[in-house]
């Protein structure tokens, strides 16, 4: 098998309704479809999808435990025009700020946010050729 690109995501989440809340309402993505303990976000290229914990343990067949939100396995990146009106647009609007907007060596102007199940949320902004 050769790998081409990445079709979807799919993050495991303990309240679909309450994730979609979070990704929808607070985040501005558009839901494509809702089926049961399923949902599909529009992405673009690569999708992104819930699953309810139950359920992908049922897929799964065996029990699963929710993740430490200390010990992240990956994080879900956006880009922004403003990182930092971005950041303070959706704190207010509930979202749990993670890491306020930071200056990174590698060009870029990032804050992290986390979803209601502790994924972390990136907001990256290109500030390379920015005047300072």
């Amino acid at each position: 098998m050769q790998a081409r690109h990445a079709d979807y995501v799919v993050l495991v989440v303990a309240d679909l309704d309450r994730a979609l809340a979070f990704y929808v309402d607070v985040l501005g993505l558009p839901l494509a479809h809702r089926s049961g303990p399923f949902a599909q976000l529009a992405t673009g290229a690569t999708r992104i999808s819930l699953y309810e914990r139950a359920a992908m343990a049922e897929t799964l067949g065996r029990p699963l435990v929710a993740p430490s939100p200390d010990a992240p396995g990956f994080e879900l990146g956006f880009l922004a025009d403003d990182c930092d009106g971005a950041y303070e647009e959706l704190v207010a609007a509930g979202a749990e700020a993670a890491v306020p907007p930071t200056d990174r060596a590698w060009g870029q102007r990032t804050a992290y946010v986390r979803d209601p199940d502790g994924h972390l949320v990136e907001l990256a902004q290109d500030i390379r050729g920015q005047p300072e």
